[in-house]
């Protein structure tokens, strides 16, 4: 009986990611063990499964499973100078991201038309009018966040 289930799991594993070369941290969702005799089945579904089949002599693992990937929450922005009479720059640091791009928005909720994020991270200010803005920085990690801007008379 126990070479059937290797054989099987055997002709089977093409269909399957090898899975040795994932990390050790996987998280599981769930699984099962199941033993009868010497014979030893494991299975755990995460993204979307891996199989280990044991005896006294083989274990044989099989399949695929994701690392769980976590948000990053040390992201730190730099901003300077604010208050600004004519650019500012903007900088983010952490988890490997960068700027994607800029939104600016006044107080009224009312979209800046034309400020985008030029050379060096630096954003031209000096068509606008003096006041506090929001600037929405969009990261290339898919997150964005919100600065408070004061713009001052050039």
């Amino acid at each position: 009986m126990r070479s059937v289930w290797l054989n099987l799991l055997a002709l089977s594993a093409p269909l399957f990611g090898a899975a040795q070369g994932m990390l050790p941290s996987v998280t599981n969702l769930s699984g099962f063990d199941g033993t009868v005799n010497n014979f030893t089945i494991t299975s755990s579904i995460g993204e979307p499964i891996i199989t280990t089949l044991m005896t006294q002599d083989v274990i044989l693992t099989q399949g695929f499973l994701q690392p769980e990937v976590l948000p990053c929450i040390n992201i730190e922005f730099r901003y300077y100078p604010n208050p600004a009479p004519e650019e500012i720059t903007v900088e983010a640091f952490g988890c490997e991201v960068q700027i994607e791009s800029i939104q600016l928005v006044d107080l009224w909720g009312r979209l800046m038309p034309g400020i985008t994020l030029g050379k060096n991270n630096k954003v031209k200010l000096r068509d606008l009018s003096p006041g506090v803005y929001l600037m929405q920085v969009f990261l290339t990690n898919g997150t964005s966040s919100a600065i408070k801007i004061l713009k001052v008379e050039n």
